[in-house]
């Protein structure tokens, strides 16, 4: 059967529990439907969204600020996500501080920048094309030989996606963040995470990396001790305008996502919060159809 790549945009903050929920889903979901259809691909994109654009470093404590977004429904919500969370492997811990996820959003960025540099290269090398010169010899024909081969018991291949930059670090930013207790908006934190993440060769390098949009209005490891959010949404920033990550996230905002997580797939289906595995395999096969179907009608 011929291969077929599904895209899907992934609008999403790492300070959101729900989009680690959401992610762990749709990993389930692409490893089910890999393995059920080996000739399919997926190829994420991050879309930074800020939940909250003005926080600081270390603003708020985890928990606290949570309860505040939730209000009266927060004891609700936490047994939620401790009941979805034990679903998908995962112990939510609240303790600990949280912030701006500018900075986390900017390893994503780059992660999948790296990503796309690797697929370039490897396109070039399986290239059929080549050039030689008029004056090289001819290749020489390969000697007969004798080879032995040495078979091993195939496990289940991994699925592409999973070999990654952008799902090596997703997993590891959401997993340290929300199991270990750790700050997403700690640049200590965060270039440490880049090194052993091979994002960067030393945490020097990493931190004059998340630190080259900062200006004088509003160094980002300027810590904020206000009140937690009441609100999980904002319009404004104090960041430079340059930043990436806000006008990314200011695009979101523009092509009216107002939550997340949010999915686009193919750039026209939209699926919106966390979803369940047979939610997306039920997507995939839609999605997939109406692609195929398209392709197979003619016009002039």
């Amino acid at each position: 059967m011929a291969k077929f790549t599904f895209e899907i945009d992934v609008y999403s903050d790492p300070i959101c529990p729900w989009c680690y929920l959401g992610k762990e889903a749709l990993d389930r979901a692409m490893d089910t439907y890999t393995a059920q259809h080996p000739e399919a691909e997926f190829k994420l994109n991050w879309k930074p969204y800020l939940l909250w654009p003005n926080a600081g470093v270390s603003a708020y404590d985890k928990g606290a600020s949570l309860r505040a977004v939730y209000g009266p429904n927060a004891a609700v919500m936490f047994d939620r996500l401790a009941r979805l969370g034990a679903q998908y492997g995962i112990e939510f811990k609240w303790e600990g501080k949280t912030g701006s996820s500018r900075d986390a959003h900017k390893l994503m960025l780059l992660a999948m920048e790296k990503d796309a540099a690797a697929a370039a290269a490897a396109a070039a090398l399986s290239s059929p094309l080549s050039w030689t010169s008029p004056n090289s010899p001819p290749t020489p024909e390969p000697a007969t030989t004798t080879t032995t081969t040495t078979t091993t018991t195939p496990g289940t291949p991994q699925p592409s996606y999973k070999s990654t930059h952008l799902h090596r670090t997703q997993t590891h930013l959401y997993t340290a963040t929300f199991q270990h207790g750790h700050d997403i908006s700690s640049r200590a934190f965060l270039a440490r995470a880049a090194v052993e993440l091979g994002l960067f060769p030393t945490e020097a390098a990493a931190l004059a990396y998340l630190a080259r949009d900062d200006d004088d209005n509003n160094n980002n490891e300027t810590k904020t001790n206000g009140a937690e959010p009441t609100t999980t949404t904002s319009t404004t920033t104090r960041r430079a305008p340059q930043c990436a990550v806000d006008a990314a996230s200011a695009r979101a905002r523009q092509v009216g996502v107002s939550a997340v997580p949010s999915y686009v797939v193919q750039a026209r289906w939209q699926v919106g919060g966390m979803q369940a595995e047979e939610v997306w395999m039920g997507v995939f096969g839609r999605v997939r159809a109406a692609v195929e179907a398209e392709g197979e009608g003619g016009g002039c």
